[in-house]
């Protein structure tokens, strides 16, 4: 059987009308292209060129074969193409599903951003709670996870890839505003917005008032930061919030404050131990960690308000 470097001098001799300047172009020894024709025309069974006085004139056949084998270099020519954009992460699908602390507001800028310069690349975008990330991955409906707490699951690759720490959030002329440090404690003390004891930031903050022998109170129950953010944005009351969610955020009319005690965070990425995990899956992680690493900077700290 002919192959495609055989097809290609054949097409080179053709083209360029003698072995020498076939030679030439292909980088190789004249000898060798000669060598290379007459096995050519041995495994066809009749003559591809018609020689006299050392020129090289193709048959019928010859031109006849050498005008399909472009079809066959046009697309290697496009499965080369189509490689290179997967390994540049350029094309291809990525499938995603996130809490949504992180879904809602800082990933759709990581994604935008990402997909600037990758316009073939299709994406999908779910939400849901850590059990419901676990559960995609590993079925296989979902190829990457990212969640503001640690999915636990055998099968499951898990890392951190961003950190962050809750923040108090209250309008501005709040009395909490006033100070540079905001003591959880005080937040029994004000129209608390907090998160039910069956989340993880809920369970986290419940920790941090049992270290300190006191009980959480709060009068308004959310699930989600983002939900909390927006009543206090419309003036309900005060609450701790994620950094993720603030990222990018407009934040005119209200302060950020640290607490005491500190609570970090960290968004962790996870993917399933059952599937390969694709190049543009491994691009995004690392995108999504330097994307999120140099916009949490520009949250305003106490001392730039």
């Amino acid at each position: 059987m002919i192959n495609a470097r055989q097809l290609e001098v054949l097409c080179a001799v053709i083209e360029l009308g003698t072995t020498a300047k076939a030679a030439e172009v292909l980088a190789v020894s004249q000898p060798a292209v000669s060598n290379m024709i007459r096995h050519v025309e041995t495994l066809a069974g009749f003559a591809l060129f018609e020689r006299e006085r050392g020129r090289l004139t193709p048959t019928p056949e010859a031109r006849h074969i050498a005008q399909e084998a472009q079809h066959l270099f046009m697309q290697q020519r496009r499965v080369s193409s189509i490689i290179e954009e997967l390994r540049g992460g350029m094309t291809g699908r990525l499938s995603i599903v996130a809490t949504p602390s992180i879904g809602q507001r800082i990933l759709p800028q990581v994604l935008a951003k990402f997909l600037e310069s990758r316009p073939k690349l299709n994406v999908t975008l779910d939400l849901g709670h850590t059990d419901q990330i676990a559960n995609r991955l590993v079925s296989g409906q979902a190829e990457l996870g990212l969640s503001i707490s640690q999915p636990r699951h055998s099968a499951l690759t898990v890392r951190p890839i961003a950190d962050a720490q809750l923040l108090c959030v209250c309008l501005e002329g709040h009395e909490l505003a006033l100070s540079r440090v905001v003591r959880i404690e005080a937040l029994n003390h004000a129209r608390h917005i907090s998160y039910s004891s069956e989340t993880p930031l809920g369970q986290m903050i419940d920790a941090a008032f049992s270290q300190r022998g006191l009980e959480r109170r709060y009068f308004f129950e959310v699930r989600h930061t983002m939900a909390a953010l927006e009543l206090v944005a419309n003036g309900v009351g005060v609450a701790l919030v994620d950094s993720f969610a603030l990222a990018g955020r407009d934040l005119a009319g209200m302060a950020l404050r640290p607490i005491n005690p500190v609570m970090d965070l960290k968004a962790y990425s996870a993917t399933s131990k059952l599937f390969p995990t694709s190049n543009v899956a491994l691009q995004f992680q690392s995108f999504f960690s330097q994307y999120v690493a140099e916009h949490l900077q520009m949250i305003p700290s106490p001392s730039d308000e």
